[in-house]
């Protein structure tokens, strides 16, 4: 396990078919994590009894992203016998951290999200399962910020209503696929290029938007320009003015990052 309160334990295995990563999901610590009960609430996600359907997320992801995707082995859900699991062949490379990201890393993660941000569809939810209309994207989004805020003490009062206020203007009509909890630590690096995608499990369709306002904590002033460039030759960028503290309270909620600091957080730099 990668952390105390991870969602799987993974198991580098050798095996007749050669390397494989097997993970097994922990359901007790899925039940716990804030990041899920936030993908249950918004998404309608259920990651141990979806982990039997991720052969079609590989399947889609691998014809849609230029970055290699795990070829797909075997999956199966959380049953009375056996807990959830996912096998997938293993790649090349090592896990990319943030320290070791150079310009030409940035430029293909452009590419990656530009390229899967150009699959739209008028619906969204889960990515194998995305039951929801586009009207109920705001009041969703409403009700999962104050249902997450009423399991946070820190929450002040005038943050979390104007943010409430705002979802309900978050009108959309169009879902890309998107990775709520994008990290550089689930993309390989090998021979000094971002290589591969990893790690799968939180795919949904949902608002561009919302992936670009995590990606402004993820990339610094300098790569959020490279990134910009690349992005803008695939996408007009949007304008988040109105979005941005909607999408960053949501996202503070599930702790993506794990910042503690609630006005850090929402004062963070504007990138795009």
């Amino acid at each position: 396990m990668m952390y105390s309160d991870s969602t799987h334990q993974l198991w580098d295995c050798e095996t007749a078919q050669g390397p494989l990563i097997v993970k097994i999901c922990n359901s007790a610590n899925v039940t716990r994590s804030i990041f899920w009960q936030g993908m249950q609430s918004l998404f309608a996600v259920n990651l141990p009894g979806q982990l039997g359907e991720f052969e079609q997320v590989f399947a889609s992801l691998a014809k849609l992203s230029p970055l290699e995707i795990p070829e797909y082995i075997a999956s199966g859900p959380a049953s009375a016998h056996q807990q959830a699991f996912i096998a997938v062949k293993k790649l090349p490379g090592k896990m990319l951290l943030a320290v070791d990201v150079d310009e030409s890393m940035v430029v293909s993660l452009a590419r990656h999200i530009g390229t899967l941000h150009q699959h739209r569809q008028a619906s969204w939810g889960g990515f194998g399962q995305a039951q929801f209309a586009a009207e109920y994207w705001p009041h969703r989004l409403q009700d999962s910020l104050q249902l997450l805020a009423d399991s946070h003490a820190n929450i002040p009062a005038d943050i979390l209503a104007e943010a409430i206020k705002l979802a309900g203007n978050c009108e959309v009509n169009e879902f890309v696929p998107i990775m709520p909890d994008l990290r550089w630590d689930q993309f390989l690096q090998h021979q000094g290029k971002l290589s591969a995608l990893v790690d799968l499990d939180a795919f949904v369709f949902a608002p561009r938007e919302l992936e670009l306002v995590l990606l402004e904590y993820i990339l610094d002033e300098r790569q959020a320009r490279v990134f910009s460039r690349h992005y803008q030759q695939a996408h007009c960028l949007p304008d988040l003015s109105g979005l941005r503290k909607p999408y960053r309270l949501l996202l503070y909620l599930i702790n993506v990052l794990g910042e503690k600091n609630i006005d850090r957080w929402m004062q963070a730099p504007a990138r795009f």
